[in-house]
């Protein structure tokens, strides 16, 4: 089953926000790109691309990215490209909002994973606070103790 096929999806746990506006389909599957929003705090997880170059531009405030053993801060303007099989991480390194443009090369099935893993993201959340709302929960129990 593929997740919503709005441009627009979100990641509560992680504080990722992202509008895809070139998909594979888009581009023959030559790119997938896309404007990152994260909030403060916010980050994209580690993880890396087996088969595929990924770019990063930097449209406001400041990211991390952290790449194998080195950490690299990025501002306004700046870019950085992460090449296949490169274990990385991108956080907001401010107080702000950060927002980045993403490109991915070739895109392959990046938007299909990226999908799948906001919506787990989105459920994990909301059973997360239902576990919290429920009455007697050990959760329930421990914030009242």
């Amino acid at each position: 089953m593929m997740p919503s096929r709005s441009p627009s999806i979100e990641d509560p746990l992680t504080g990722q926000h992202l509008t895809f506006t070139h998909t594979a389909k888009d581009t023959s599957g030559s790119l997938l790109r896309a404007v990152v929003r994260l909030e403060p705090g916010g980050f994209v997880p580690r993880h890396l691309h087996l088969r595929q170059n990924e770019q990063l531009e930097v449209l406001t405030g400041s990211i991390q990215l952290q790449t194998g053993g080195s950490s690299l801060l990025l501002r306004v303007g700046d870019t950085a490209t992460v090449p296949r099989r490169r274990l990385h991480r991108v956080a907001n390194a401010g107080t702000s909002e950060a927002s980045f443009v993403l490109e991915v090369h070739p895109a392959r099935r990046i938007e299909r994973t990226i999908r799948l893993s906001f919506a787990v993201g989105r459920g994990v959340r909301r059973l997360g606070k239902q576990r919290r709302d429920k009455p007697n929960s050990p959760a329930s129990s421990a914030a009242s103790s």
